[in-house]
């Protein structure tokens, strides 16, 4: 387990992140907590990403990154890693076999990015020692990260103390590419989705009385915009179990988010986000967005979502002084947001 400090409608935020810190100024002096939560797809590092981040022996993501920034101020980030970082010992590539130079990781962390969801097919895709290693590298670069346990941690949230408010994460895969058994109890294995773990993993998060709990799923069927039937299964199950907000990963494409009233109020599910940065060249794949959740929680009574919204976000790839360039990109207006150098066609 891993504890560390740190009118409802979907709508577009833009701009409207940044009065974030006169509206907590304004929490104060009532006794009211606000915080929010922004959640993004999929991270992956196809070869493309790879050659673009290479500067002679070394390895620079965060362009890739700078021009989103804005959106990832003053909440908790929370994306689904869909990379190992297993060495250089091992040849670095994109799909099908993912292993990305460490240096993502801070590049990340410059980002605004908080916590790492692990449990996805690609985690195991260097062996069960580069998971291990992954999660290590996580913890230098100071991510949080779930979604692997050992037989000692299995059903353990990650619970984190931010803005004011306790936040409990669950995360699991419907399974992995390339299957590795733990070889010792202590070894870290793969969360897998069933019934009976996303009820004894909900059951385990109460006990820490969060304010908010999150499960966050690997699942469904890739490149489809609808959720599968297993999806609204598990999705009404978390939301049966006390949770939160629900939040999916894998398609590579959007699906729907949904505002549900459960018993504790307000809840949201989002079946996926989509990509958030990675090489696949098609509409659906390029575009995701970001989604910001806004919780407040008022003296003597429970948190509650107060308000949800979406930044569209696109990635951008061409080439530029000889040199491929890729960047993720806020897909609105806006003086914070800077969109130089693209072109007529792109913009």
């Amino acid at each position: 387990m891993k504890y560390r400090i740190g009118v409802l409608a979907i709508s577009l935020w833009a701009g409207l992140l940044f009065p974030l810190s006169a509206a907590l100024q304004a929490a104060e002096r009532d006794g009211t907590i606000k915080a929010r939560a922004v959640f993004i797809g999929d991270i992956m590092t196809h070869g493309q990403q790879l050659e673009a981040a290479r500067i002679g022996q070394s390895w620079d993501f965060k362009p890739q990154f700078h021009r989103v920034k804005p959106l990832f101020r003053e909440s908790l980030t929370v994306g689904n890693l869909e990379t190992v970082f297993a060495g250089e010992q091992k040849k670095f590539a994109g799909y099908p076999l993912f292993n990305t130079p460490d240096e993502l990781a801070s590049a990340l962390v410059d980002m605004g990015l908080g916590i790492a969801m692990l449990a996805n097919n690609h985690i195991l895709d260097q062996g069960l020692e580069a998971a291990l290693r992954t999660t290590k590298v996580l913890d230098a670069a100071g991510l949080l990260w779930t979604g692997l346990a050992s037989q000692f941690t299995r059903d353990e949230p990650l619970v984190v103390l931010y803005g004011g408010l306790k936040w409990a994460f669950v995360n699991y895969s419907y399974g992995s590419n390339i299957q590795r058994s733990p070889a010792k109890s202590e070894d870290l294995e793969l969360n897998v989705i069933s019934d009976e773990a996303i009820k004894a993993s909900l059951k385990r998060a109460a006990d820490y009385e969060p304010d908010i709990t999150v499960a966050f799923f690997h699942w469904g069927a890739e490149y489809q915009f609808s959720p599968l039937k297993s999806q609204k299964h598990a999705a009404s199950l978390c939301l049966e179990n006390g949770a939160d907000l629900v939040i999916g990963a894998h398609p590579h494409v959007l699906q729907p988010i949904e505002i549900r009233t459960t018993e504790k109020g307000p809840a949201v599910v989002a079946y996926s986000l989509g990509n958030f940065v990675s090489n696949q060249r098609t509409k659906p794949r390029e575009r995701s967005v970001a989604l910001a959740v806004d919780v407040e929680k008022k003296p003597g009574e429970r948190a509650a979502v107060s308000r949800v919204a979406v930044a569209p976000v696109w990635v951008s790839a061409r080439r530029e002084d000889d040199r491929r360039k890729i960047e993720v990109m806020y897909s609105g207006e806006g003086e914070t947001f800077d969109h130089s150098g693209l072109s007529e066609a792109e913009l």
